[in-house]
């Protein structure tokens, strides 16, 4: 793990320089020609400036970009989801999964989901080895159990 010294003689773990790369490169992977939203979108969606958002686009060697303040990369975040928080949360070691916004869903169903994904992982690993298109699925199998573990610990935790 890298560590950089601050103007205060702290040593960070993250450079400000590792942060905006992750941040903006995270950005460009939903915002912008092409992508899922423009910056007006965005800007719409979430509060954030729209100049904020164009900052935080380029990359930090660019005269113009500037890091996101806490608060605005948190309302991104929450616009844009999981996928997007994903994308630089792995600099904390960390990841991230969205609630439900609906009802909470029942122990069946979740015991229902969770034994079909397992099930589906057995088949696929039956052959001692993962074939592309099983190593395309697994990301999506593994964030579904994580999101169902995450559900079962808030369920104890409200028992």
């Amino acid at each position: 793990m890298m560590q950089v010294k601050s103007s205060a003689g702290e040593t960070a773990l993250i450079s400000r320089d590792r942060y905006g790369e992750t941040i903006s490169a995270a950005l460009r992977l939903f915002v912008g020609r092409g992508r899922r939203y423009s910056v007006k979108q965005l800007s719409n969606g979430t509060g954030v400036k729209d100049r904020m958002i164009e900052c935080a686009l380029v990359e930090p060697g660019n005269c113009d970009w500037r890091a996101l303040p806490g608060d605005a990369l948190l309302s991104i975040s929450r616009f844009l989801g999981a996928a997007f928080t994903n994308e630089w949360l792995h600099l904390a070691d960390q990841g991230a999964f969205d609630l439900p916004d609906g009802e909470e869903p029942t122990p069946m169903s979740i015991a229902a989901e969770a034994a079909e994904d397992t099930a589906t992982v057995v088949r696929m690993a039956a052959d001692q080895k993962w074939d592309a298109a099983e190593r395309a699925q697994l990301p999506e199998i593994g964030r579904r159990k994580i999101e169902r573990g995450m559900q079962m610990i808030a369920a104890g935790r409200a028992a």
